[in-house]
């Protein structure tokens, strides 16, 4: 029987977890299609085989978020005026604040409902994923993880398709002072993020140099921070000739100086060390085998420490995780990325 994804499949034979060393590690983060509606593989175990197939490509944040579970069907109809303002009432409440502190962008912030419900409606996947999220909300019949595991997937597709809506009105580059909401702006943000996360490299630097005059010293580590992220993923990853570790280095560098706190910059910079180390690395292994003795500035410590901060910041449950839905679901993505099951870190690469 085949899955939605071409890289794991189910075979009849009885399942024996020892026959998949990794099983263990991505359990958590794949479902399988099934006769009956939406099984998790944890659920199938004791009937089927599961075998992995990884694919030897850098995957894209749709392809990651793809194998946390089956797309939804497509609504019948288009939602209900009660619906809508169901949807707007959630994106104001859940999804605007978390959007906005992570992108740092105040378009997500959108004074007026009216505006968002015409975006919204200029993207029918979006208004189509929300309103498949709210069915499965309501249809949830309890808070234990078994019951929780396909509305989280499709909460974490929700917020990923949410975050790309100024691409829908993005309009060209407002020169050298773009506001704080500008659609430009925040829209190569995203570009940027899922750079970070896809593992791959920008042809060019989207976003405004930080050279602008009379802007507050807030305003000016922001772009600062952004524009050396956009300026790390322009280096040659693959290389470990010294030129090109001290490039990535002084980027890195220059983005650990202006974390200024701030938990969305916290995160990103956790994950550019999760990006740059996995390449000679396997995160998790690492965090288990790091020596106690090692200096803060050695490599291995601190890409343990990056992965105990992205792993906890992912976590929706036990106290810990994120501030907001938004930074967990896209600190979840980076952890698949990098850690487990590690599609894109560069020792899985390596050995594909």
């Amino acid at each position: 029987m085949s899955s939605p994804n071409p890289w794991f499949y189910l075979s009849d034979s009885p399942a024996r977890e020892t026959t998949s060393p990794t099983l263990g590690s991505l359990k958590a983060y794949f479902y399988v299609s099934h006769p009956s509606g939406r099984v998790t593989t944890s659920s199938i175990l004791s009937s089927h085989q599961l075998t992995i197939v990884f694919p030897a490509k850098k995957m894209k944040i749709d392809e990651l978020l793809a194998l946390g579970g089956m797309a939804p069907p497509t609504p019948s109809s288009p939602p209900s005026p009660e619906t809508l303002d169901e949807i707007t009432k959630l994106y104001y409440e859940l999804y605007m604040r978390g959007l906005a502190l992570f992108f740092e962008s105040k378009w997500y912030e959108l004074k007026e409902s009216s505006a968002f419900n015409s975006i919204l409606h200029r993207n029918q996947p979006t208004l189509a994923l929300f309103t498949s999220f709210l069915q499965t909300i309501s249809e949830v019949k309890s808070t234990h993880p078994r019951d929780l595991n396909y509305s989280s997937h499709l909460e974490s597709s929700l917020i990923w398709a949410l975050a790309r809506l100024p691409g829908c009105v993005a309009r060209p580059s407002e020169g050298v002072s773009p506001s704080e909401g500008s659609p430009f702006e925040v829209t190569s943000r995203v570009q940027v993020f899922e750079t970070l996360v896809s593992g791959e490299t920008l042809s060019h630097n989207p976003l405004t140099p930080p050279t602008i005059e009379n802007i507050s010293t807030a305003r000016q580590h922001e772009l600062e921070f952004w524009y050396h992220l956009a300026e790390y993923l322009q280096q040659r990853h693959s290389s470990a000739s010294p030129a090109d570790v001290a490039a990535r280095e002084f980027h890195l560098g220059h983005l650990r100086s202006r974390l200024d706190g701030k938990e969305n910059r916290d995160v990103l910079y956790s994950v550019a060390i999760l990006r740059e180390y996995t390449a000679r690395w396997d995160a998790a292994t690492n965090e288990q085998t790091v020596p106690s003795h090692l200096e803060e500035s050695d490599p291995r410590c601190k890409l343990a420490v990056a992965t105990r901060f992205v792993r906890d910041e992912a976590a929706s449950s036990g106290g810990t995780g994120g501030t907001t839905n938004v930074v967990r679901r896209l600190a979840d993505v980076a952890y698949r990325s990098f850690v487990r099951p590690g599609l894109n870190s560069g020792s899985r690469l390596r050995r594909s």
